[in-house]
C-alpha cells in the first residue's frame, strides 16, 4: 500500500484509544492523558476522543466503552494498547466497522504464533481485508502539534514547527524529543514507526513530499524494507524539499554501508553522521542560496579562528577560494596579510569589517563566505553584528557565521539568528555546515545533469549474452568457459586482455576494479576501485545502484584514487573509457537476472580504452524483476510501426534524449507550448529538462516517437507522458506532438501506448488539466471514451479516462 489513508493518521477528526487505563505506568493511561492534554492546549474542540476498556464506566472524565462496536461511531484512528492476542481481532473489527489508521504499540506480535501463523501475519491480513493502514506494531505513536494531536505515550510533546521527524526506534524518538525542547526546534509531523509492518519509510517520504506543513524531513533509519518504493519515494520528495538522513547502527555486512551511502547520494538525499549533525543540516540547507561550486572565503578577527577553519575545510576535501587582485587590494585597507583566510588585527573599527565583508562577497572566485569571531575588548560583538547583518543578508552566496564564545556574543548571535543566517558554536562545525551544502549540491546535481548520449558502438548485444547464459544453466552450470566469458564480456564492449597487454599491467598506473554483487536490502550493486594486488589494502572503492548513465558513472570515479591517477597519467579519452564500462557492465546486471557475481580485476585504461586482465563470474537463480533498487530503462516497451510513409520507433524516454528533447521543443509552435506548459516558454530550464527526461521508470512513463532524421539523427516527434499517484489510483497525464506533424494520427498512436502501459498496470484512470481552448485533447480524450469537466471558474478543463 501506500500513502492511502494516512491522512486520518496525522489529521484524525476521531480517536480511539483501545486499552485506555486509569493505572499509572500503562501505555493506555499515558496515551489517553497525552490526546487529553494536547487536544485541550488547542481549545479542545474539533476532534472527539473515545476510551475503550470493559472494566471501565468512565476514564479521565471521558465515558469509556467496552467494545468497538459500542464506540458513536467508527474511530478515524485507533490506538491500539492491549495484549498481543487481542490485536488481530480488534484490527478486524476496527475495519469492518469503518476505521482506516490504526497506532499498534503493542510490541513482539511476530515472536507469538497462534493458528499456525504469528500475530503480525495475522494481524496483516485482517488489515488487508479491510484497508486498514497501521503504524507499528511497536509504534511509540505519532505527533501533529499544530493540530494538537498527541498520539503517543511519550512524556515529551513537541513543539509545532515545520520538520518531519521519522524514525524506527521509540527510545531514539523520545531522546530526539529531549534534545529538540532544550535547543528551541518544532515539528510539523514527528513519529516513530516501530517494526514497520506496514506503513514505512517510502510511503511516508511520499506523504511528506506532498505536506504543505512540512519544509524539511528528517528519517533516523535502522534498516529500509521495499528498497525499490524508498527510492522512488525519496527520489521525489529530494526534488521538492531537504530530506536528511541518518544512519544508526551499522550493518556488519561487507559494503553494506557504502550502498547505503550510494542510495542516499543516487536519491538527491544528505546524509549525516549524528543527532547534532542531522539539525545542523537543516539550520544549514533551509537557509541555503543556490552555490556553484565549494571554494570558501574565511574572514576572521584572528589569525588561529582562520586556520582552524582552513584546516577543517582541507580535511573535508574542500578549497579556500583564491582571491583577485581587485580583492587583494581592497582588503589591503582593512588587514595587513590580505590573503584567504582573511584575518582582522583585533582593534579594527567596525568599518573595516564592512568594507572586508563587501571585498568578499563580491570575489568571484569564492562561492561561499565564512564569518569567524571571537570576542573583544576593542571592538562591541553586537555592534559589529549589526553593521554587517544587512549585507550578509543581502547577499548572492551562502554565508555561514560562527560567533565563538558565551554570553560576551549571545546578543551579536541573537542578530544574526534574525536575519536569518546560519550560525555555529565553533569554527569546525560552520566548516562542516559549508561541506554539508557541498555534498547536497552534488547529491542534487545527479538528480538534474543530463548524461551524454553513449555511442552506438556501445550498445550491447543483449540477445547473445541471455543466450549464452541460458545455455550454461541449462547444462547444469554456474559459470561460463573462457571462451563464453570472452563472449560475453564483448556483448557488452568490454574486452579480455591478450597476452601482450597483460604484460603492459606492472607499467600501467590505472589499474581498476569492478565488481558486481548482491546486497541484502538494495539488490544489486557495483563497486569501483584501485585494482591489482594492492586492492584489498587499500580499501579504495566507492558503490553504486544501477541502472548507471555516465553522468553517475564519473560521480563514482571521481570519488577513488584512481581518479587522480587518471587525471595525473591518463587522458580524457581514457577516463571516458572507463566510466563507459562501468555503464556496460550495470546493463548487464539489468539484462542478466542470473548474473550472481562478476569481478572484473585489474582493469587497464590503454589509449582510450579499456581491458580486463582478469575476470571471473557466478551464475545463480534468476532474481526477481523488483530485485533492483532501480527500475532500469525498459527495453520490453520498445515498438516499432510504420507512420507517414516511414517507420517510427515509440519507446520510453531516456534521459539522454536531453539533447534532442530540446531540438523538439524548439521546433514547437509557441502558441502549441502554451496550450501545454498553460505559459509561455521559449526553451526549457534545465532542471525542468532534467524532470521530463529523467523519469522514474517505477511511478511514471513518458512514450517518445522518434526516427531518423535528415542528418542521420534520431529526431523527437511528439510525447506523451503520465505520473501515477502514490495509490496507483490516477495518472497525471500531458501529451505533445511536433507543430509540423499535428494531424497525421500520432498523438492518437502515442496516446493509445500510454493507455495500454497504465492499464497493464492496475492504474483506475488517466486525468489531466487543459486549457479550455485546447479543442485538440479534448477530442483525443473524448475519442478513447473519456469526458471532460469544465472548470469555468478557472479556465480549465479536467479530463478523465477510466481503465478499469
Amino acid at each position: 500500500m501506500s500513502i492511502k489513508y494516512l491522512d486520518r493518521m496525522f489529521q484524525p477528526r476521531s480517536v480511539a484509544v483501545i486499552g485506555a487505563s486509569d493505572k499509572p505506568h500503562r501505555i493506555g493511561t499515558r496515551v489517553l492523558a497525552n490526546l487529553l492534554q494536547a487536544h485541550a492546549a488547542q481549545g479542545g474542540s474539533g476532534r472527539a476522543i473515545w476510551p475503550l476498556n470493559p472494566r471501565h464506566q468512565s476514564l479521565q472524565g471521558l465515558p469509556c466503552y467496552a467494545r468497538v462496536a459500542a464506540l458513536p461511531a467508527a474511530p478515524e484512528l485507533a490506538i491500539l494498547c492491549t495484549p498481543p492476542a487481542t490485536i488481530p481481532n480488534l484490527i478486524a473489527e476496527l475495519g469492518a466497522r469503518g476505521t482506516r489508521a490504526a497506532i499498534v504499540m503493542t510490541a513482539g506480535l511476530e515472536q507469538i504464533q497462534s493458528g499456525g501463523r504469528n500475530l503480525q501475519q495475522a494481524m496483516l491480513a485482517a488489515a488487508k481485508r479491510h484497508q486498514v493502514r497501521i503504524l507499528g506494531p511497536g509504534s511509540v505513536g505519532l505527533q501533529t502539534p499544530a493540530l494538537g494531536l498527541n498520539a503517543s505515550f511519550t512524556h515529551i510533546p513537541a513543539t509545532p514547527g515545520k520538520l518531519a521527524f521519522v524514525a524506527q526506534s521509540g527510545a531514539l524518538g523520545t531522546a530526539m524529543l529531549d534534545w529538540a525542547g532544550l535547543h528551541g526546534i518544532g515539528f510539523s509531523r514527528f513519529l516513530t514507526m516501530g517494526e514497520t509492518a506496514d506503513v514505512d519509510f517510502g510511503d511516508l517520504l511520499d506523504y511528506l513530499a506532498a505536506d504543505s506543513a512540512t519544509e524539511a524531513i528528517l528519517l533516523c533509519i535502522e534498516q529500509v524494507c521495499c528498497a525499490r518504493k524508498f527510492m522512488s519515494a525519496g527520489r521525489l520528495a529530494a526534488r521538492g524539499k531537504p530530506v536528511i538522513v541518518l544512519k544508526v547502527g551499522r550493518d556488519a555486512e561487507p559494503g553494506a554501508d557504502l550502498v547505503f551511502d550510494a542510495a542516499i547520494r543516487r536519491a538527491g538525499m544528505l546524509r549525516v553522521n549524528s543527532i547534532e549533525d542531522l539539525f545542523d543540516a537543516v539550520e544549514t540547507l533551509a537557509r541555503q542560496r543556490p552555490q556553484r561550486g565549494e571554494r570558501l572565503a574565511v574572514l576572521s578577527n584572528g589569525v588561529g579562528l582562520g586556520l582552524i577553519a582552513a584546516d577543517a575545510l582541507a580535511a573535508g576535501g574542500a578549497q579556500l577560494a583564491p582571491l583577485s587582485a581587485e580583492s587583494q587590494l581592497l582588503l589591503k585597507r582593512t588587514c595587513a596579510q590580505p590573503t584567504n583566510p582573511v584575518a582582522l588585527l583585533a582593534d579594527v573599527p567596525v568599518a573595516h569589517y564592512q568594507a572586508a565583508v563587501e571585498a568578499l562577497l563580491h570575489e568571484t572566485n569564492a562561492d561561499a563566505l565564512l564569518f569567524l569571531h571571537a570576542p573583544t575588548a576593542m571592538v562591541d560583538s553586537q555592534q559589529i553584528a549589526t553593521a554587517i547583518a544587512p549585507l550578509l543578508r543581502g547577499a548572492n552566496k551562502n554565508v555561514l557565521s560562527c560567533w565563538l564564545g558565551g554570553s560576551a556574543v549571545a546578543a551579536a548571535r541573537q542578530v544574526f539568528a534574525e536575519a536569518g543566517l546560519p550560525t555555529y558554536d565553533t569554527p569546525e562545525k560552520a566548516v562542516h555546515g559549508f561541506l554539508q551544502i557541498a555534498q547536497y549540491r552534488r547529491n542534487q546535481d545527479l538528480l538534474m545533469e543530463v548524461p551524454a548520449q553513449l555511442p552506438a558502438t556501445s550498445a550491447p548485444e543483449r540477445a547473445a549474452a541471455q543466450a549464452l547464459v541460458a545455455a550454461a544453466q541449462a547444462s547444469g552450470h554456474n559459470s561460463l568457459t573462457d571462451a563464453d566469458l570472452r563472449s560475453l564480456l564483448a556483448a557488452y564492449g568490454i574486452a579480455l586482455a591478450t597476452p601482450q597487454q597483460a604484460a603492459l599491467a606492472s607499467t600501467t598506473l590505472a589499474a581498476a576494479r569492478i565488481e558486481i554483487s548482491t546486497d541484502a536490502v538494495f539488490g544489486p550493486v557495483l563497486y569501483f576501485g584501485q585494482g591489482g594486488l594492492a586492492a584489498e589494502v587499500a580499501g579504495d572503492r566507492t558503490a553504486g545502484l544501477p541502472p548507471l548513465n555516465m553522468v553517475l558513472a564519473r560521480d563514482m570515479v571521481s570519488r577513488t584514487r584512481v581518479a587522480r591517477l587518471l587525471q595525473q597519467a591518463q587522458t580524457a579519452a581514457d577516463a571516458d573509457a572507463l566510466c563507459r564500462t562501468l555503464v556496460q557492465v550495470a546493463d548487464m546486471v539489468a539484462d542478466l537476472p542470473q548474473l550472481a557475481a562478476l569481478d572484473l580485476n585489474p582493469l587497464l585504461v590503454l589509449g582510450g580504452s579499456v581491458v580486463a586482465l582478469g575476470a571471473t563470474l557466478a551464475l545463480g537463480p534468476a532474481r526477481s524483476h523488483r530485485a533492483m533498487a532501480i527500475r532500469p530503462y525498459p527495453q520490453e516497451l520498445e515498438q516499432e510501426l510504420e507512420w507517414g510513409g516511414g517507420r517510427i520507433l515509440l519507446r520510453p524516454i531516456r534521459p539522454e534524449d536531453a539533447p534532442q528533447h530540446q531540438v523538439f521543443f524548439a521546433a514547437l509552435d509557441p502558441d502549441d507550448v502554451r496550450l501545454r506548459f498553460f505559459t509561455a516558454m521559449r526553451e526549457l530550464p534545465p532542471g525542468q529538462l532534467a524532470r521530463l527526461t529523467q523519469i522514474d521508470y517505477d511511478r511514471a512513463m513518458a512514450f517518445i516517437a522518434t526516427r531518423t532524421g535528415a542528418n542521420g539523427e534520431p529526431e523527437t516527434l511528439g510525447v506523451v507522458r503520465a505520473i501515477a499517484d502514490a495509490d496507483n489510483q490516477a495518472a497525471e497525464f500531458a501529451i505533445i506532438i511536433r507543430s509540423d506533424l499535428k494531424g497525421h494520427g500520432l498523438g492518437y498512436i502515442l496516446f493509445q501506448k500510454l493507455v495500454d502501459y497504465f492499464r497493464s498496470h492496475g492504474t483506475a484512470q488517466i486525468v489531466g488539466d487543459a486549457l479550455a481552448e485546447n479543442l485538440g485533447v479534448q477530442k483525443l480524450v473524448r475519442h478513447f471514451g473519456g469526458s471532460v469537466l469544465p472548470h469555468p471558474e478557472t479556465g480549465l478543463v479536467r479530463l478523465q479516462l477510466p481503465l478499469r
